[in-house]
C-alpha cells in the first residue's frame, strides 16, 4: 500500500513538473519572438542614424561651397576695388596682381575685362553665372587708368567648375570634428546644364546606390548634392552585428533564467514533501517534548475571548515579575499591562484589540520588555494562536539573550541595503509551514522552535559522553544507547575547531568554568552545521568529575551573523565611497565645472567668513571685479567652444598671476572675482592688473583663429575697523562699471566719488521712471527753414523733462540714463504721439508747418510691433519725417531694421540721417538706405566761418549728396553769417540759434504767428 502511494506521489510530482517545463518552453518562444523584434527595431534604427550622418555631411559639403564662392565673390571685388581706388595702377601692376590671384587660386582659369553688357547694372556688384563645367564671376569696374574710353567694363573672373570643387577638398572624404567614429560618405554635386542632362562632380556612380540628396541655390546657381556610405548601405548596416548578438545574450539569459526557475520549482515540491514527513516525526515525539517543555523555563498562558480574562501558570507570572495568581481562572490582564515598558504598551494593546476585541487576528505574537528593580531590562516574547474553541492560547518564553545579540547585529543590518531573495524566500515558506503546523499543534511547534536542543554528559576518565537521541540527530550520528567515543564526536567535527574544542574542554574540566563553545559539524552529506555546546563541571556522589550540557543547533543564527559581518564590512566600504562622494559633491558645489576655479557659492562662504572675523578685528583685504570685454563677440562669431577656451585661458593667467593663498572665483559668465586676503597696497594691486590686462591682450588660437579679449578690472580695499566684505564687492563692481565708462580694457580704483555718481544716476533713474508716469516729458520744437526762401518748411521735435526740481532739462542730460533704463522706445513713442497731436492742433488753428522730424532710436527701429503701431496713426505721407543716427544701418545683417526702414518709406514716412559727418557712414550705404534727407552735424557746420577746409567739406559732402538725390540740413546755424555761407555752399534748409531755439507748443505757436512780421522786419 505504502509503494502504491509512494508511486502515486511521484506521477503526480511528474506529471507538475512536465507542466511546468511545457510552460517553460512556452515563455521561451515568446522571448526568442520578442528578440527578433528588438533586432528588427534596432537594424531600422540604425538606417536612420546612417541616413542622418549622411545628410549631415551633405550640409557641411553645403556650407563649404556657400563659403567657397563667398570667398572668390570677396577676391573678385577686392581686385575691383583695387582697380577703382588706385588710379596710378599701371598695366605691369594689374598684371602681376592678376598672376598672383591666378598662382594663389588653383581653379580660376582667368581674369579679363569685357565689355559692359548691361550699363544699368549697379556698381560694384557681383553677378554669378554657369558656363557648362565651370562658373564666371561679372563685376562692372570703371574703366581702366591707361584706356581712352570713359564707359564701364566689366571684370569676368572665369572658374574651372572642376578645380572648384577639387581643389578646395569640397567632396573629399573628410572626417567631421566630434564624427571620427562615423560612416565616411561619398559624395557628388549636379548643376543643370542647356542641353537637359545634369552636370555631375565628383563620383558619378553613387547614382545607382539610392543616394540621399539636398538642394540649394548659391547666388542663382541650383546645387543638388547627393552621398552614400562609402561602404554602401548593406555594409553600414552590418555594423549592427554587436547590437544582435547582445540580443541574442539577452534572450539566451532569460531562457535560461527560465529553466533554471522550473528547476527550483521541482526543487520546492521536493521540499514540501519532506517537510511532510517531518510533521509526522514530530507529532511522534509531541509527548516527549511536551516533558521538556514543563521542565523549561517557558510559560503558559490563555485568554477567554468571552470573558477578555487573562490567565498566567506560574512561570508566566515569574517571568514578569510578579506573584503567583491566587486562582486558577484569576484574570492578569491589568498585571500584564503594569508590567510593561511604557514605550510597549501601546503595540500590547492594539495587538490584545485585534486578536481578542475585534477578532480581526488569528495569531499572537509580540516582543516586549519587563522593568526589573535593577534598571534592567528582561525581554520576553509571547506566541499564541486561537484554538478550536475560539480562546487564544500560547507561550512566553525569556529572549533577552537572544534579543541582546540580535539587537548588536542589526546595528550593523542597517547600514547594508543587501538582501539576500533566496533567503527570503526560504523563510518565507517556512513561516507559512509554520503557520500550518501551528494550527495542528500550537504548544509542540513554539517548543520545537525555541528550544531545539540535546543534552550531553562527558567523562573525562574514560573520554567519552552519553548523548540523547536529539544529540545523535544534531551530530549525523545513529542512535545508540552506548556512550560515545572521544574519537567518534572528534571525527565529526570540522578539521580547524578540533584543537580549539579539546582545549576548551580540558580547560572547564581542570578550571572548573562553564564551557561554551560553538563548533561545526560536517555531516556525511558535506552539509555544514553549527552546534553550539553549553556546559559546566559537575561533582557526582560518587565523587567522579563530569560535564555536563546541552547543546543546539545555531547554522541559521551563524551564517545570519556571517552575513551580518559581511554586510557590516560592505557597509563600512560603502560608507568610505559615500565619503568620497560627499567630497567630490562639495568640491563641485563650490567650484566652477569649466575652469574649475572657485564658484559664487565660494565667493560667499569666503566673504561671510571674512565678516565674523572682521567683527573680532579690524581685516585687511581687497577685492578685484574683472570683466571679459568683446567675449560675446567671440561668442556670437566663434561659437561657444571659442568662449569657453578663451575662459579657460582667463583662468590660467589669474592663477598665474594672483598670488596663492588668494582666492579666484568665476561668479558669472565672464565675469571673476580675486579676493586678496591679505594686506595689499595700492601699487601692488595696479601692478597685478597691469600684468592681468596686460597678458589678456595676446590673441589665443582657437582652431586657427586668433580671439583676442581684453579685461577691465574695478578695486575695492578694505578701510577701517570691521568692513562690510560684501560692501567691498559692491565697491568693486561700482569701479568696474566706472572703468567699462573709460573705455574698457583699464582697471580703476574705488573712489567715494564713484559711489557718489552711482547714487545720482540712480536717482535720475528713479526720477525718470517716475516722470515717465507723472507726464513730466513734454515735446519742443525747433524750427527748419528753407535756405532759398526763408520759408518755414519744418520742425525738430526736441524731448524735454520738466524736472520737478531742475527745471527744464535737455535730452543730453538724461538719454544716456533712458538707454540704460530701456525707456527709449517708449520716450520715441510718446515723442511721436505728441507731434501728431500738435499737428493737428497746428492745422485747427490755421497753421502751416510742413513737417516734422521726429527722432528715432536703435531699439525702436528694431520693434517687432512698429509697423503696426505705425499703421494705426494714419500718417499722412510727407508730414512725418524719421531722424535716425548712422550708426544703426551699418551692420548689413541687420534685416530686421532694413525690412522696418522699407515699410516705413512705404508709408510716406521720409527718412534723414542724423548728425551725418561724425560717424562711419558710406556712399553704398547712403546707396542702399536712399535717404531723403542728410542733417550735416553741427560740429562741421560751426567752424565754416572762419575755417576753409571745413567750408569745402560741407561743400563737398552737398555736392555727393545732391548727386545722390538727397537733401541737406544744416543743424546749429548760430548767426546769420553761418546762414549766408551755408547757402551759398548749396545746403537746402537750415536750422539752428540764428532763427529760434527750441520752443514749447505754446511758444512755437506764437513765434509761426509772428513769422510774417519777422520778415518784413
Amino acid at each position: 500500500m505504502r509503494k502504491l502511494m509512494k508511486d502515486s506521489r511521484a506521477d503526480s510530482r511528474w506529471g507538475n513538473g512536465m507542466l511546468w517545463l511545457i510552460g517553460g518552453a512556452l515563455l521561451s518562444v515568446l522571448i526568442v519572438f520578442a528578440g527578433f523584434m528588438i533586432d528588427r527595431q534596432t537594424a531600422l534604427s540604425e538606417r536612420g542614424r546612417i541616413e542622418h550622418t549622411v545628410l549631415e555631411r551633405l550640409q557641411h559639403t553645403k556650407s563649404g561651397i556657400e563659403t567657397q564662392i563667398a570667398r572668390d565673390v570677396d577676391l573678385a571685388l577686392a581686385l575691383a576695388d583695387d582697380i577703382a581706388d588706385d588710379v596710378m595702377m599701371s598695366p605691369p601692376e594689374l598684371n602681376r596682381t592678376i598672376e598672383r590671384m591666378l598662382k594663389v587660386n588653383n581653379h580660376f582659369r582667368s581674369i579679363r575685362f569685357a565689355p559692359l553688357t548691361d550699363p544699368k547694372r549697379m556698381a560694384f556688384t557681383a553677378l554669378i553665372s554657369q558656363a557648362e563645367r565651370g562658373f564666371t564671376i561679372d563685376i562692372p569696374v570703371p574703366p581702366l587708368p591707361w584706356q581712352g574710353q570713359q564707359s564701364w567694363i566689366s571684370l569676368i573672373v572665369d572658374m574651372d567648375g572642376d578645380g572648384f570643387f577639387g581643389t578646395n577638398r569640397l567632396l573629399a572624404e573628410e572626417v567631421l570634428p566630434g564624427q571620427e567614429d562615423r560612416d565616411h560618405t561619398k559624395l557628388a554635386v549636379t548643376l543643370p546644364s542647356t542641353s537637359g542632362n545634369d552636370i555631375v562632380f565628383g563620383d558619378a556612380s553613387l547614382f545607382d546606390e539610392q543616394p540621399v540628396s539636398l538642394a540649394f541655390t548659391v547666388d542663382g546657381l541650383p546645387f543638388r548634392i547627393y552621398g552614400v556610405p562609402t561602404d554602401g548601405w548593406d555594409a553600414a548596416m552590418n555594423r549592427s552585428l554587436p547590437s544582435r548578438l547582445l540580443v541574442l545574450a539577452g534572450v539566451a539569459a532569460m531562457m535560461i533564467s527560465v529553466l533554471l526557475a522550473v528547476f527550483l520549482l521541482r526543487e520546492r515540491n521536493l521540499n514540501i514533501a519532506r517537510l511532510r514527513g517531518r510533521e509526522q516525526r514530530l507529532l511522534e515525539l509531541s509527548e516527549r517534548f511536551q516533558l521538556a517543555l514543563e521542565t523549561s523555563n517557558i510559560g503558559i498562558w490563555e485568554i477567554d475571548t468571552a470573558t477578555h480574562a487573562l490567565i498566567w501558570d506560574s512561570r508566566s507570572a515569574g517571568l514578569h515579575g510578579l506573584p503567583e495568581s491566587l486562582a486558577e481562572d484569576e484574570d492578569r490582564l491589568a498585571d500584564w499591562f503594569a508590567s510593561l515598558h511604557a514605550d510597549d504598551i501601546g503595540r500590547a494593546e492594539q495587538l490584545y484589540f485585534d486578536c481578542v476585541i475585534a477578532a480581526s487576528a488569528d495569531q499572537w505574537d509580540i516582543h516586549y520588555r519587563v522593568p526589573l528593580s535593577d534598571d534592567s531590562f528582561r525581554y520576553l516574547r509571547s506566541v499564541g494562536a486561537r484554538t478550536l474553541d475560539g480562546n487564544i492560547t500560547g507561550i512566553v518564553c525569556d529572549v533577552t539573550t537572544d534579543t541582546l545579540v540580535t539587537q548588536s547585529l542589526s546595528k550593523a543590518k542597517e547600514n547594508s541595503d543587501i538582501k539576500n531573495a533566496e533567503l527570503e524566500l526560504a523563510l518565507e515558506e517556512l513561516s507559512s509551514r509554520e503557520h500550518q503546523l501551528a494550527e495542528a499543534s500550537q504548544r509542540l511547534d513554539l517548543a520545537l522552535g525555541s528550544y531545539n536542543c540535546g543534552t550531553w554528559e562527558g567523562d573525562p576518565v574514560t573520554r567519552s559522553a552519553i548523548w540523547d537521541e536529539r544529540m545523535h540527530q544534531l551530530y549525523g550520528v545513529p542512535f545508540s544507547d552506548k556512550a560515545v567515543p572521544e574519537h567518534v564526536w572528534l571525527s565529526r567535527l570540522h578539521p580547524d575547531d578540533r584543537g580549539e574544542i579539546q582545549l576548551a574542554t580540558k580547560r572547564a574540566v581542570t578550571l572548573d568554568q562553564v564551557i561554551n563553545t560553538t563548533q561545526r559539524v560536517v555531516l556525511q552529506n558535506g552539509e555544514m552545521r553549527y552546534i553550539r555546546s553549553v556546559g559546566q563541571p559537575h561533582v557526582g556522589r560518587d565523587g567522579k568529575k563530569k560535564l555536563i550540557g546541552i547543546a543546539f543547533d545555531v547554522t541559521a543564527d551563524a551564517l545570519l551573523a556571517e552575513q551580518l559581518r559581511t554586510a557590516k564590512a560592505e557597509a563600512d566600504m560603502r560608507n568610505i565611497e559615500l565619503e568620497l562622494a560627499k567630497n567630490r559633491i562639495e568640491f563641485n558645489a563650490l567650484h566652477d565645472p569649466l575652469t574649475s576655479l572657485a564658484n559664487r557659492r565660494k565667493l560667499d562662504l569666503e566673504l561671510d567668513t571674512l565678516a565674523r572675523s572682521g567683527d573680532r578685528q579690524s581685516a585687511k583685504f581687497a577685492i578685484l571685479h574683472l570683466d571679459l570685454d568683446r567675449f560675446k563677440e567671440i561668442n556670437d562669431t566663434l561659437g561657444h567652444a571659442a568662449g569657453d577656451a578663451m575662459l579657460v585661458h582667463a583662468s590660467r593667467i589669474l592663477m598665474k598671476h594672483v598670488p596663492r593663498g588668494d582666492l579666484v572665483a568665476r561668479i558669472g559668465g565672464d565675469e571673476f572675482v580675486v579676493l586678496a586676503r591679505r594686506q595689499t597696497t595700492v601699487d601692488e594691486l595696479a601692478t597685478l592688473s597691469n600684468k592681468i590686462i596686460e597678458e589678456m591682450r595676446q590673441p589665443l588660437d582657437f582652431e586657427g583663429f586668433d580671439c583676442r579679449c581684453g579685461v577691465s578690472i574695478g578695486i575695492a580695499q578694505a578701510h577701517g575697523p570691521a568692513p562690510d566684505a560684501r560692501k567691498v564687492l559692491i565697491n568693486a563692481d561700482i569701479a568696474l562699471y566706472q572703468a567699462k565708462e573709460k573705455g574698457r580694457n583699464c582697471y580703476e580704483f574705488f573712489t567715494p566719488d564713484l559711489q557718489a555718481n552711482i547714487v545720482a544716476k540712480k536717482r535720475m533713474a528713479d526720477d525718470m521712471l517716475a516722470g515717465l508716469d507723472r507726464d513730466e516729458f513734454v515735446v519742443f520744437y525747433q524750427p527748419q527753414f528753407d535756405a532759398s526762401s526763408m520759408q518755414l518748411c519744418g520742425a525738430e521735435a526736441l524731448i524735454r523733462w520738466r524736472h520737478p526740481d531742475r527745471g527744464i532739462l535737455a535730452s543730453g542730460n538724461f538719454l544716456k540714463v533712458a538707454e540704460d533704463l530701456n525707456v527709449m522706445a517708449r520716450i520715441d513713442e510718446l515723442v511721436l504721439q505728441t507731434a501728431l497731436k500738435d499737428q493737428m492742433r497746428w492745422t485747427a488753428l490755421g497753421m502751416q508747418v510742413p513737417r516734422i522730424s521726429v527722432n528715432v532710436s536703435s531699439r525702436r527701429l528694431h520693434d517687432d510691433n512698429l509697423i503696426d503701431q505705425l499703421t494705426g496713426l494714419a500718417i499722412t505721407p510727407g508730414s512725418i519725417c524719421f531722424e535716425l543716427v548712422e550708426s544703426i544701418f551699418l551692420d548689413e545683417s541687420d534685416t530686421l531694421a532694413s525690412d522696418n526702414i522699407e515699410k516705413i518709406k512705404a508709408l510716406g514716412i521720409d527718412i534723414e540721417i542724423d548728425d551725418f559727418g561724425t560717424g562711419h557712414t558710406s556712399i553704398v550705404s547712403l546707396l542702399k538706405l536712399k535717404p531723403k534727407r542728410l542733417k550735416i552735424d553741427r560740429q562741421l557746420v560751426m567752424p565754416v566761418t572762419q575755417q576753409p577746409q571745413e567750408r569745402s567739406l560741407v561743400r563737398n559732402i552737398v555736392e555727393i549728396a545732391r548727386s545722390l538725390g538727397i537733401e541737406t540740413v544744416a543743424e546749429g546755424v548760430e548767426t546769420h553769417e553761418h546762414a549766408g555761407i551755408l547757402r551759398q555752399l548749396g545746403c537746402d534748409y537750415l536750422q539752428g540759434y540764428a532763427f529760434a531755439k527750441p520752443l514749447s507748443f505754446e511758444d512755437f505757436t506764437r513765434f509761426v504767428d509772428r513769422l510774417p512780421q519777422r520778415k518784413a522786419s
